[in-house]
């Protein structure tokens, strides 16, 4: 006896079903690529998202005005083996400093020191404000 399979499968019709199920596994694979293109791009991105967020969120001293208070007490470490007790700033370092406490969810200690002048504590030294200077002042480092 024949079955229907044979049948099917052995005539016209078998020929056109075989044909459609090449096609169909041809463009299952050409889709299954462009997927997989489109998943490898997708990552891509959300790890240059990672990156870019990481780098925005790790407390950084290596930009703008703290990097040359770092400079500054770099300076006088090499030279006297230790930080700073104090270190004159103009107002926008003061301000730079102050909104990297703030960016960085560290506690903000001010003070009044000497001569009724602020100073924000930044590491292990008091930056004293000198507000009579140039904005970006930053002066020598010093100890008692």
């Amino acid at each position: 006896m024949v079955t229907r399979r044979e049948v099917v499968t052995g005539g016209v019709l078998g020929t056109l079903a075989a044909g459609g199920v090449a096609e169909a596994a041809a463009q299952s694979g050409q889709d299954a690529v462009a997927l997989q293109a489109g998943l490898s791009a997708i990552n891509r991105s959300l790890d240059d998202l990672k990156s870019s967020l990481d780098e925005s969120l790790m407390p950084n001293l290596s930009q703008g005005l703290i990097s040359d208070v770092r400079a500054a007490f770099n300076i006088h470490l090499k030279t006297t083996g230790r930080f700073p007790e104090f270190l004159d700033v103009g107002t926008a370092v003061f301000y730079a400093v102050y909104d990297w406490h703030v960016k960085h969810m560290q506690p903000i200690q001010i003070i009044r020191v000497s001569e009724n002048r602020m100073a924000i504590q930044f590491m292990f030294t008091q930056l004293v404000l000198r507000w009579e200077n140039v904005d970006r002042y930053i002066g020598t480092p010093y100890d008692r």
